[in-house]
């Protein structure tokens, strides 16, 4: 199987942390660039989203979620996302995660549009004000005390480092506190290290 990813990416980074957290073999990292066009993404995937698994059979599959949970169905025995019904409070906490997630990926494509003039003020402050609501109800769920890895911890810690990485001036720590603390711990550990984006 190939991964299809890109290193900025945390939608991919969160499939990547999963990989290699839960040391699932036979998948090949693949980097490539959605803005692109990249032949082999296209094929796999006509909206030219990542991350994208290329299964041995010739299929591929999309989104992260979808890949998420065909990993834990595979490789993982149930323990990403349970039984389903096991838990519909764990399910919203993902959810928000994931919104989260979408929020600060289309607050970053605002700022691309920089170059082009076209930058919206009321877009740009929507999107941050979105993240700053959503971690304040994080750290309101207590999602970072959890003792067991579950993988509302996993995406959050790649929104967070996300953050950082793309919008170091989102002052997030500032509503979030304890979570800010949890993360500081949880960045070390080898899955996250492994995956953390440089460019």
């Amino acid at each position: 199987m190939q991964l299809l990813y890109s290193e900025a990416s945390p939608y991919a980074r969160t499939v990547r942390v999963v990989i290699t957290q839960f040391a699932i073999d036979g998948i090949e990292q693949v980097g490539v660039n959605p803005l692109e066009n990249d032949e082999l993404l296209l094929e796999a995937n006509p909206l030219a989203k990542i991350p994208c698994l290329l299964l041995n059979d010739g299929g591929a599959l999309y989104d992260c979620e979808v890949i998420l949970r065909y990993l834990d169905h595979e490789y993982c025995g149930g323990e990403l996302f349970g039984q389903p019904g096991e838990s519909w409070y764990g399910e919203a906490q993902y959810s928000l995660i994931k919104g989260l997630l979408d929020s600060a990926v289309a607050l970053r494509q605002e700022q691309m549009r920089d170059d082009e003039g076209l930058r919206s003020p009321f877009w740009t402050a929507r999107f941050e004000q979105a993240l700053l609501r959503g971690l304040a109800q994080i750290e309101q769920m207590a999602i970072s005390g959890q003792g067991k890895l579950t993988l509302q911890q996993i995406c959050l810690a790649c929104l967070l480092e996300y953050l950082d990485f793309r919008h170091p001036d989102l002052d997030w720590r500032k509503v979030a506190p304890a979570t800010a603390r949890w993360l500081q711990s949880f960045a070390k550990c080898d899955a996250m290290l492994a995956t953390r984006p440089s460019v």
